[in-house]
């Protein structure tokens, strides 16, 4: 049996952090029976409370994927990303085949995903991040914009 679940469909896990479901929540009113367009999420304006913000697409190409447009924050838990570079530069080492593959999933299939990881290594210490990344329509074919929330140490950032 084949089944179809409409991205507005998707849920969050119970207990996401606020910021995340805040976020969700303001895709989902953007979401009119189809795709958001990209130029619907002003990043300079929603980093202001969602700093760890990045609008994701594909290369020229189609073989790569590239950070499209990057908020600006002073300390980002993972190499920063850069506007116009691979996002695999930023993606550490052990996470790259999981982050790829699922942003590339996520592009394909049009389907928010939700992901958090309880031991991420910056700088020696260990950081625990929820990620959420949510399907937009961009002017050259599907993007994502991905948020993430840094959820312990409390005082990062």
């Amino acid at each position: 049996m084949t089944t179809h679940i409409a991205p507005s469909d998707f849920l969050l896990p119970s207990g996401v952090h606020p910021r995340i479901d805040a976020f969700y929540s303001l895709w989902l009113e953007k979401f009119q029976g189809d795709l958001p367009a990209s130029s619907d999420f002003d990043l300079a304006v929603l980093s202001v409370n969602y700093p760890l913000l990045a609008r994701i697409g594909m290369d020229a190409s189609g073989k790569s994927l590239l950070w499209l447009d990057v908020a600006i924050e002073a300390r980002w838990p993972f190499k920063t990303p850069v506007k116009d570079h691979p996002v695999i530069q930023s993606v550490p080492l052990p996470s790259i085949k999981r982050v790829i593959g699922t942003f590339q999933l996520t592009l394909a299939s049009g389907m928010p995903d939700y992901y958090e990881t309880t031991s991420w290594s910056n700088g020696g210490s260990t950081v625990s991040l929820a990620r959420i990344a949510v399907p937009v329509k961009g002017e050259q074919g599907p993007e994502l914009i991905a948020y993430w929330e840094v959820l312990e140490p409390e005082d990062f950032g």
